[in-house]
């Protein structure tokens, strides 16, 4: 039995936003409204990818995944009830029985097609792997071909759509992921008569680069985006306490540009390097005094007065005490499954792209347990009528209960900064000074480098 796309997407949507604090988006609008789509993503994250995309785009999407998620009984059932198209890999085929068949994915290219026949939409991952590499994994040609085929068999457009995916730690609980959509591809724009598979495939590993990070090593990747969150809270002013911390895909903006200097520096005049080396020494300098003084570096510049604390204290004190009864239902209700959840997450993962997945698996299976079990006891104890109400009361109150707890942390750490602030305003002035020094010697350096002006080369 097939599940309705309104509630393939609701749950998505859950699961999602109950595993990930805060995700975000760029672009979604790029998306075409109608017509024949392939949604073409990286893929860093497992099944995880295609549940943030699909919880995220507007028009139903049907997912494809690897055919070894058929192994094992729950993802099977996932697959068929879903509808997700099975791709047979290469490298799996070769590990299951030594041989390679050259037509092993005909019907599932059929199926793609027969959707793309009726204006649908696909998900394709174009590495045809996923993994933890700090860059694109060379594209297959499977997107392409799709396409193309789709063009050959009669249907009269097909656009790829780039979509990159940004997690800010994937297998992390209440972590963060940014969703961005690149500028469309269409299939018809092909020119190289002879090899068209080869030219489109280009264009969507061009496209792809432009909405996600790319890293020679994982030491630069890791070196950049230290850089980058600190260049962030530098160039923020003290976010929203709902927000929690300066957005990812601000901190990914940054990083970008961060390493399209750090590629333009070996280039460089000695001079300019040392320039930038002594800019990223003040810069950390200036984060560990923050840090050393108490206060995020992105909240240097919290309005300190006591009328402004008070009023901060009082409006989040109420908002805990009104919340806090719907959150504690929600706590006490999903305590149990969401904790085996994560300890399946933890115990069954042998690799980083593993943990993610199997804890939303395990706890999508968990709580459907637990939820049928209660509403039974609901309904045994005191009707149907009253099970039913306990059950659509059960998601929205376990959600209220992740917004809360992820408020109240952000309400601690910046009254935190607030009392470090007030107890030491010499040292927050200092901190502020350097911060506008700080800020004007970026962009000095950044025009320099990018511009050619005086002292560069």
């Amino acid at each position: 039995m097939r599940i309705p796309w309104g509630v393939q997407q609701w749950v998505m949507r859950v699961a999602v936003r109950w595993f990930y604090r805060r995700v975000e988006d760029e672009g979604l609008e790029r998306i075409p409204a109608s017509g024949p789509v392939i949604l073409a993503a990286n893929h860093n994250n497992a099944l995880v990818d295609a549940l943030v995309i699909g919880a995220l785009v507007r028009r139903r999407v049907r997912l494809t995944a690897k055919a070894t998620l058929l192994d094992h009984p729950i993802t099977r059932f996932i697959v068929h009830a879903v509808g997700i198209v099975p791709l047979r890999r290469a490298k799996d085929e070769a590990k299951r029985s030594g041989t390679v068949e050259a037509g092993r994915n005909e019907g599932a290219f059929d199926a793609i097609i027969d959707t793309l026949r009726n204006d649908g939409m696909i998900l394709i991952f174009p590495e045809g792997i996923s993994h933890s590499e700090p860059e694109l994994a060379p594209l297959r040609t499977g997107c392409a071909r799709m396409a193309l085929q789709a063009l050959d068999a009669g249907v009269p457009q097909v656009t790829i759509v780039p979509v990159g995916l940004t997690f800010e730690a994937k297998g992390r609980p209440r972590s963060r992921v940014l969703l961005t959509v690149g500028t469309p591809i269409s299939a018809t724009s092909v020119h190289d008569a002879t090899d068209r598979v080869r030219e489109l495939t280009a264009r969507v590993d061009d496209g792809l680069r432009d909405v996600t990070l790319n890293f020679p090593t994982t030491a630069a990747a890791r070196q950049v985006l230290e850089v980058s969150r600190t260049l962030s809270r530098l160039f923020g002013t003290t976010p929203p306490l709902d927000t929690a911390d300066i957005p990812l895909g601000e901190t990914v903006r940054v990083a970008r540009q961060v390493e399209g200097l750090r590629r333009v520096l070996p280039d460089a005049s000695p001079d300019d390097a040392a320039q930038v080396d002594r800019f990223l020494e003040r810069l950390e300098a200036w984060r560990r005094r923050a840090v050393a003084l108490g206060v995020s570096p992105a909240e240097v510049d919290m309005e300190t007065s006591i009328g402004r604390g008070a009023g901060f204290v009082v409006r989040e004190g109420l908002a805990f005490v009104v919340s806090a009864p719907v959150a504690l239902w929600g706590r006490v209700n999903h305590l149990i499954p969401l904790r085996l959840a994560l300890w399946i997450g933890k115990a069954t993962s042998r690799n980083p792209d593993e943990p993610a997945m199997h804890t939303l698996v395990g706890g999508f299976a968990l709580v459907l347990v637990v939820y049928l079990a209660l509403a039974g006891v609901v309904a045994w104890r005191v009707g149907w009528g009253w099970a039913l109400l306990y059950l659509v009361s059960l998601p929205a109150t376990a959600s209220f209960d992740f917004w809360l707890r992820d408020r109240w942390r952000a309400f601690v750490r910046r009254a935190r900064g607030y009392l470090a602030l007030r107890r030491h305003p010499a040292e927050a002035h200092t901190l502020l000074d350097e911060r506008e020094s700080l800020r004007a010697e970026a962009r000095r350096l950044d025009t320099m480098l990018t511009e050619g002006r005086p002292g560069s080369r």
